[in-house]
């Protein structure tokens, strides 16, 4: 039986985008200097979407780089956060691009299909209450008493902080995602986003 809890997975396709990527050719100045963080010059579907809203993308990325590149979880960890998250709301976009960050994070094939089915009895105790905590703020909306109180020896006051932060962000990514019905892109190297 389906759980209760996930969103229906949904894979966007270019035709059924609501709001298409904004083509180079169409980008203003600004547009353009906000996109410069994205490295390689490839900008993913993500961020050529968004970015339509120059004054809430201006706001939002700064958030976006500091739960990415500067978390206060080890890579692995945010991953497990990030793709737990994303899953819980069937998001086809952030999951396929957290499979390659984390693989470069550590993840192994095995964690992938772990973390978008049962968790994986093989995970540290630490993995396995982060999952837990991922699943009660997409389903409750808040940790429950007996996570936290697993948590709270686990984890800094930082972490402790960002934790509902990080897997709030992807939530609400994977929702503006589905809603726009952003595409995939075509190929997909995970996102690297600058300094």
């Amino acid at each position: 039986m389906p759980d209760p809890q996930l969103a229906k997975p949904h894979s966007p396709t270019t035709e059924e985008s609501r709001l298409p990527p904004l083509d180079p050719a169409h980008r203003t100045e600004e547009q353009r200097r906000l996109l410069a963080v994205v490295q390689d010059g490839q900008v993913p579907h993500l961020f050529s979407t968004l970015v339509q809203h120059p004054a809430l993308f201006r706001a939002w990325l700064p958030l976006c780089v500091q739960l990415l590149r500067h978390s206060a979880f080890p890579p692995r960890e945010r991953e497990f956060l990030i793709i737990r998250a994303s899953w819980r709301c069937g998001s086809a976009y952030e999951l396929e691009n957290h499979r390659v960050i984390g693989a470069r994070a550590g993840l192994t094939d095995d964690d992938f299909a772990a973390l978008t089915g049962e968790p994986s009895p093989t995970w540290t105790l630490r993995e396995q209450l982060l999952v837990a905590a991922a699943d009660e703020l997409h389903a409750e909306h808040t940790i429950t008493d007996a996570t936290w109180r697993e948590v709270s020896v686990l984890l800094s006051t930082e972490q402790l902080i960002e934790l509902p932060m990080l897997v709030g962000h992807y939530i609400m990514l994977a929702d503006t995602l589905r809603a726009l019905r952003v595409p995939l892109d075509e190929a997909l190297p995970g996102l690297r986003l600058g300094q």
